[in-house]
């Protein structure tokens, strides 16, 4: 057979030994069977059982260093343990499978693994398996206690092999070791009386090794051991002066540090002091710039609307001046057409005397005429009354258009005098409405300039509210400082008492 075969040769594992041992446990080939057919089950959960199965590994420090010490890592470890559970699965379990189970007995060995671990492996996977099994069996109770009793007996076999190989492995050591009792009772001896010098501080023994047997391999060993001792109780008495020296200088370090530390403490405090007065004081300003900048823009706003009323006002002023020119102009119409008037009643009032004269005439006819000219007599009368009539009404009339004539001359002069105010007003108008226009241009800069303040004085807000967070940071870490000193002092103290006892325990030594 092959170098697989030569294992099962060598421990004298035959076809009936393997058929023996499978009829032992009661495996047979329904269990095989059973196996096989979890194999695509086991292969899509693979990844997931070796995971769980080295997260357990992983909680034990003794076996992370197992692991270490052989040159491997757990990553690397999955794909080998990836492959054994899919052949736990495979359906053929004959010499080859055998074969290859001893083997893993063997590094178990060569690495130091006891049984004890790779057999408490076993139930991990029981615990990873079973559950998958039981969820796909659900509803098949029966075939789901069978395929977990094969389980349990190919289990039963891998740890049967395993075990063997480990204590074939252990009894092929013992077998190697080859003296007499004499001598090695006088080696363990010469071992036992070096041991006790070490032990009283005497590192200057030496065992002659003679041989190349384990004991002898042992004997070097204890001369390599001792030589390390030896230069390591000389480095550390070195080391322990070196040590105390240093401490002297840290712990003069640590002091001036620590006190540096505390002024600067000090001095931080009282610049987070200040500075939160200065915050502060810049809460207030910028309060006040707030409510200088919201009075800016209602000034701003009151200008705006100032403005906007002197514009009304000086058209209305500009409107006024044009109608009193136009009621002046009528005011001068109105006279000439008095005038025109009165020249009128002139004339009526001439012809009122006129026929006065006539009706007077007509009545001295009309008394000649007799009876005859008694009707005309009483007409004559009645125009001669009319005419009186028409004399005083003309007569009223004209004190009337004197009085208009008077009233209009006077209104004209007011009319001038009014055009003249009107136009010193205008005039003055339009000098307020400059000035206006400037003192609002004015007030629209001023609220730019408060808005430009507002902004300023909230950054710089900000901005000191930063510094404070940053000093209060820098005073935490500062007093974490101060502490961290006086910590280092107290292990600079607890460094040196150690220097003393390191140079106390190396003096022991006998180098």
């Amino acid at each position: 057979m092959g170098s697989k075969q030569s294992l099962l040769i060598e421990m004298g594992m035959g076809a009936d030994e393997l058929a023996s041992r499978k009829a032992f446990v009661g495996f047979t080939d329904e269990d095989a069977s059973l196996l096989k057919s979890l194999a695509p089950l086991i292969a899509q959960h693979a990844d997931n059982i070796v995971d769980g199965f080295y997260d357990n590994v992983a909680r034990y420090q003794m076996l992370k260093d197992i692991i270490s010490s052989s040159g491997s890592t757990i990553e690397r470890l999955k794909g080998t343990q990836k492959k054994y559970l899919l052949e736990l699965f495979g359906g053929e379990y004959g010499e080859g499978y055998f074969e290859r189970r001893l083997n893993i007995g063997v590094v178990h060995n060569k690495i130091g693994l006891t049984p004890q671990w790779y057999l408490g492996s076993y139930g991990v996977y029981l615990q990873l398996i079973v559950p998958l099994v039981m969820k796909r069996c659900m509803f098949r109770p029966k075939l789901a206690e069978k395929m977990i009793m094969a389980i349990n007996k190919i289990i039963s076999i891998d740890s049967q092999l395993a075990i063997e190989t480990y204590i074939y492995a252990v009894m092929k050591d013992l077998k190697s070791v080859s003296m007499s009792k004499s001598d090695l009772e006088e080696k363990v001896a010469c071992y036992q009386t070096m041991v006790g010098q070490i032990a009283i501080g005497d590192l200057t023994q030496k065992i002659d090794i003679e041989g190349d047997d384990d004991l002898s391999q042992l004997g070097g060993n204890l001369n390599a051991m001792t030589e390390n001792l030896r230069q390591m109780a000389s480095q550390v008495s070195q080391a322990s002066y070196s040590l105390s020296s240093s401490m002297h200088q840290v712990q003069e370090s640590v002091s001036s540090q620590s006190a540096g530390a505390a002024e600067q403490a000090a001095s931080i405090a009282e610049t987070v002091s200040t500075l939160e007065e200065i915050r502060a004081t810049t809460t207030q300003t910028m309060e006040k710039a707030v409510e200088m900048g919201d009075m800016a823009t209602q000034t701003t706003a009151a200008g705006e609307q100032g403005a906007k009323m002197l514009g009304y006002t000086i058209k209305g002023m500009h409107s006024i001046r044009e109608k009193m020119g136009a009621i002046a102009t009528t005011i001068l119409d109105l006279s000439d057409k008095t005038q025109q008037i009165g020249d009128i009643i002139s004339s009526v009032n001439n012809l009122t005397q006129q026929t006065k004269m006539l009706s007077l005439n007509a009545s001295i006819e009309a008394a000649k005429a007799g009876d005859a000219g008694k009707g005309f007599s009483v007409v004559a009368t009645e125009i001669r009354d009319l005419s009186d009539q028409s004399q005083q009404a003309t007569s009223q009339i004209s004190k009337i258009l004197t009085t208009i004539r008077s009233g209009a001359e006077k209104a004209v002069m007011a009319t001038e005098d009014g055009q003249k105010e009107v136009d010193q007003g205008v005039s003055l108008v339009d000098q307020s409405g400059d000035k206006l226009n400037a003192l609002l241009d004015l007030i629209r800069n001023t609220a730019m300039s408060s808005q430009q303040i507002v902004a300023a004085v909230r950054q710089g807000s900000s901005g000191i509210d930063q510094i404070a967070i940053a000093m209060a940071d820098i005073n935490k870490a500062t007093e974490q400082f101060v502490a961290s000193t006086e910590q280092s002092s107290s292990v600079v103290n607890d460094l040196n008492q150690l220097a003393v006892e390191l140079r106390e325990h190396a003096g022991a030594y006998k180098v």
